[in-house]
Protein backbone atom coordinates (compact mmCIF):
# COMPACT_ATOMS: atom_id res chain seq x y z
CA UNK A 1 0.00 0.00 0.00
CA UNK A 2 1.40 3.49 -1.04
CA UNK A 3 0.26 6.98 -1.27
CA UNK A 4 2.09 9.65 -1.87
CA UNK A 5 1.04 13.42 -0.71
CA UNK A 6 3.04 17.16 -0.53
CA UNK A 7 0.72 19.66 1.14
CA UNK A 8 -0.19 22.59 -1.68
CA UNK A 9 -0.73 25.47 0.93
CA UNK A 10 2.71 25.02 2.14
CA UNK A 11 4.88 27.54 1.27
CA UNK A 12 6.84 28.65 -2.11
CA UNK A 13 9.91 28.68 0.12
CA UNK A 14 9.12 25.19 0.88
CA UNK A 15 8.22 24.17 -1.79
CA UNK A 16 11.77 25.48 -3.41
CA UNK A 17 13.56 23.57 -0.72
CA UNK A 18 11.88 20.26 -2.09
CA UNK A 19 12.92 20.97 -5.56
CA UNK A 20 16.57 21.56 -4.90
CA UNK A 21 16.27 18.83 -2.39
CA UNK A 22 14.66 16.31 -5.35
CA UNK A 23 17.94 17.55 -7.25
CA UNK A 24 20.64 16.42 -4.35
CA UNK A 25 18.69 13.03 -3.17
CA UNK A 26 17.34 15.05 0.33
CA UNK A 27 14.22 17.39 1.20
CA UNK A 28 12.03 19.36 3.72
CA UNK A 29 12.18 23.10 5.18
CA UNK A 30 13.07 24.78 8.70
CA UNK A 31 14.83 27.17 10.33
CA UNK A 32 17.15 26.72 14.07
CA UNK A 33 17.87 29.65 16.37
CA UNK A 34 21.31 30.96 15.86
CA UNK A 35 21.49 30.89 19.94
CA UNK A 36 20.58 27.12 20.31
CA UNK A 37 21.98 25.11 22.69
CA UNK A 38 24.40 22.60 22.21
CA UNK A 39 23.04 19.20 23.30
CA UNK A 40 25.88 16.74 24.18
CA UNK A 41 24.54 13.25 22.70
CA UNK A 42 25.89 11.63 19.43
CA UNK A 43 24.26 11.99 16.54
CA UNK A 44 22.99 8.03 16.34
CA UNK A 45 22.76 7.58 19.60
CA UNK A 46 19.06 5.87 20.88
CA UNK A 47 17.04 9.59 21.10
CA UNK A 48 13.34 8.75 22.00
CA UNK A 49 11.51 5.77 23.97
CA UNK A 50 8.42 3.81 23.15
CA UNK A 51 5.57 5.02 25.41
CA UNK A 52 3.97 2.16 27.88
CA UNK A 53 2.04 -0.39 26.34
CA UNK A 54 4.77 -0.79 23.50
CA UNK A 55 8.12 -2.96 23.59
CA UNK A 56 11.37 -0.93 24.78
CA UNK A 57 12.08 -0.30 21.60
CA UNK A 58 13.79 2.90 21.31
CA UNK A 59 13.81 5.18 17.98
CA UNK A 60 17.20 4.96 16.51
CA UNK A 61 18.12 8.89 14.45
CA UNK A 62 20.97 9.91 12.38
CA UNK A 63 21.64 12.70 10.32
CA UNK A 64 22.08 11.58 6.82
CA UNK A 65 23.12 13.70 4.15
CA UNK A 66 23.84 17.29 4.45
CA UNK A 67 23.72 19.91 2.13
CA UNK A 68 25.63 23.03 3.01
CA UNK A 69 27.12 24.08 5.84
CA UNK A 70 25.77 23.34 9.60
CA UNK A 71 27.11 23.59 12.83
CA UNK A 72 27.05 20.04 14.64
CA UNK A 73 25.19 21.78 17.41
CA UNK A 74 22.45 22.34 14.90
CA UNK A 75 22.11 18.89 13.63
CA UNK A 76 22.04 17.45 16.53
CA UNK A 77 18.91 19.99 17.31
CA UNK A 78 17.36 19.56 14.58
CA UNK A 79 17.79 15.78 15.15
CA UNK A 80 16.27 15.34 18.27
CA UNK A 81 13.23 17.87 17.11
CA UNK A 82 12.18 15.98 14.07
CA UNK A 83 12.73 12.93 16.07
CA UNK A 84 10.05 13.68 18.69
CA UNK A 85 7.65 15.01 15.88
CA UNK A 86 8.08 11.14 14.01
CA UNK A 87 7.25 9.34 17.04
CA UNK A 88 4.38 11.41 18.09
CA UNK A 89 2.82 9.86 14.99
CA UNK A 90 4.56 6.59 15.54
CA UNK A 91 2.30 6.40 18.74
CA UNK A 92 -0.91 8.05 17.86
CA UNK A 93 -1.17 6.45 14.63
CA UNK A 94 0.39 2.72 15.39
CA UNK A 95 1.75 2.06 18.52
CA UNK A 96 -0.40 3.89 21.30
CA UNK A 97 -3.57 3.36 22.59
CA UNK A 98 -5.90 0.70 24.06
CA UNK A 99 -6.28 -1.58 21.88
CA UNK A 100 -9.30 -3.35 20.27
CA UNK A 101 -9.33 0.64 19.40
CA UNK A 102 -10.78 2.51 16.59
CA UNK A 103 -10.86 5.82 16.56
CA UNK A 104 -7.46 7.15 14.27
CA UNK A 105 -8.81 10.32 13.40
CA UNK A 106 -6.47 12.54 16.19
CA UNK A 107 -3.31 10.16 14.47
CA UNK A 108 -1.66 12.76 12.85
CA UNK A 109 -0.07 15.81 15.28
CA UNK A 110 2.98 17.40 14.06
CA UNK A 111 1.02 17.32 10.47
CA UNK A 112 0.34 20.74 9.04
CA UNK A 113 -3.78 20.40 8.37
CA UNK A 114 -3.30 20.07 4.69
CA UNK A 115 -1.30 17.08 4.95
CA UNK A 116 -3.39 15.84 8.44
CA UNK A 117 -6.30 15.91 6.13
CA UNK A 118 -5.26 13.87 3.67
CA UNK A 119 -4.12 11.20 5.86
CA UNK A 120 -6.92 11.03 7.33
CA UNK A 121 -8.35 9.69 3.80
CA UNK A 122 -5.23 7.06 4.08
CA UNK A 123 -5.79 6.10 7.37
CA UNK A 124 -5.62 2.36 6.29
CA UNK A 125 -1.97 3.41 5.10
CA UNK A 126 -1.23 6.44 7.53
CA UNK A 127 -2.23 4.59 11.05
CA UNK A 128 -3.79 0.99 12.31
CA UNK A 129 -7.29 1.66 11.19
CA UNK A 130 -6.91 -1.10 8.86
CA UNK A 131 -6.66 -3.49 11.81
CA UNK A 132 -7.20 -1.80 15.10
CA UNK A 133 -10.24 -2.94 15.82
CA UNK A 134 -8.90 -7.28 15.43
CA UNK A 135 -5.83 -6.57 17.41
CA UNK A 136 -5.24 -7.04 20.95
CA UNK A 137 -1.83 -5.40 21.29
CA UNK A 138 0.81 -3.76 19.31
CA UNK A 139 4.65 -4.53 20.11
CA UNK A 140 7.06 -2.19 18.38
CA UNK A 141 10.05 -4.12 17.20
CA UNK A 142 12.44 -1.80 15.19
CA UNK A 143 12.34 2.51 14.59
CA UNK A 144 14.69 3.98 12.66
CA UNK A 145 15.00 7.50 11.24
CA UNK A 146 17.52 9.01 8.80
CA UNK A 147 17.49 12.75 8.16
CA UNK A 148 18.86 14.71 5.30
CA UNK A 149 19.22 18.10 5.60
CA UNK A 150 19.67 21.10 3.74
CA UNK A 151 21.28 23.82 5.70
CA UNK A 152 21.42 27.84 3.89
CA UNK A 153 23.11 30.48 6.31
CA UNK A 154 24.37 27.54 8.74
CA UNK A 155 20.30 27.16 9.41
CA UNK A 156 18.46 24.12 8.47
CA UNK A 157 16.00 25.19 6.15
CA UNK A 158 14.41 21.55 5.15
CA UNK A 159 14.21 18.18 6.16
CA UNK A 160 13.04 14.79 4.65
CA UNK A 161 13.00 11.98 7.00
CA UNK A 162 13.72 8.47 5.96
CA UNK A 163 11.86 5.95 7.69
CA UNK A 164 11.21 2.18 8.98
CA UNK A 165 8.88 1.29 11.53
CA UNK A 166 8.25 -2.48 12.43
CA UNK A 167 5.84 -3.85 14.44
CA UNK A 168 3.78 -7.16 15.57
CA UNK A 169 0.37 -7.50 16.58
CA UNK A 170 -1.51 -9.85 18.23
CA UNK A 171 -5.16 -10.44 18.04
CA UNK A 172 -7.05 -12.14 15.54
CA UNK A 173 -4.88 -10.21 13.24
CA UNK A 174 -1.44 -11.03 14.14
CA UNK A 175 0.69 -10.37 12.23
CA UNK A 176 4.28 -8.14 11.67
CA UNK A 177 3.89 -4.92 9.83
CA UNK A 178 6.71 -2.53 8.21
CA UNK A 179 5.32 1.11 7.47
CA UNK A 180 8.78 2.73 5.94
CA UNK A 181 9.10 5.89 3.21
CA UNK A 182 9.72 9.65 4.06
CA UNK A 183 8.30 12.35 5.98
CA UNK A 184 8.80 16.22 4.54
CA UNK A 185 9.31 18.53 7.13
CA UNK A 186 9.32 22.23 7.26
CA UNK A 187 8.85 24.90 10.09
CA UNK A 188 5.61 26.53 11.02
CA UNK A 189 5.51 29.11 14.39
CA UNK A 190 4.59 26.09 16.62
CA UNK A 191 7.57 24.16 15.67
CA UNK A 192 8.24 21.19 12.45
CA UNK A 193 5.44 20.06 10.82
CA UNK A 194 5.11 17.57 8.09
CA UNK A 195 4.06 18.82 5.20
CA UNK A 196 4.00 15.51 2.89
CA UNK A 197 4.62 11.56 2.66
CA UNK A 198 5.52 8.82 0.50
CA UNK A 199 5.02 5.69 2.56
CA UNK A 200 4.41 2.44 2.38
CA UNK A 201 2.68 -0.31 4.12
CA UNK A 202 2.83 -4.24 4.36
CA UNK A 203 2.73 -6.83 6.47
CA UNK A 204 3.13 -11.01 6.64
Amino acid sequence: MRSPFRDRAVTVPALLCVLLLALTTVSGCSEDGPGAPAPKASETDLTSSSAPGSAPVRTRAQVGRVVGRLPRARRVLVRRQVTRVVDRWWQAAYLGGDYPRSGFSSSFPGFTDGAAQRARRDRLLMSNADIGDRVDSVTATRRRLQLDLLAVGSRTRSVTARFELRFKTTGERARRVTVRGRLFLTRRPTGWRVFGYDVTKGAR
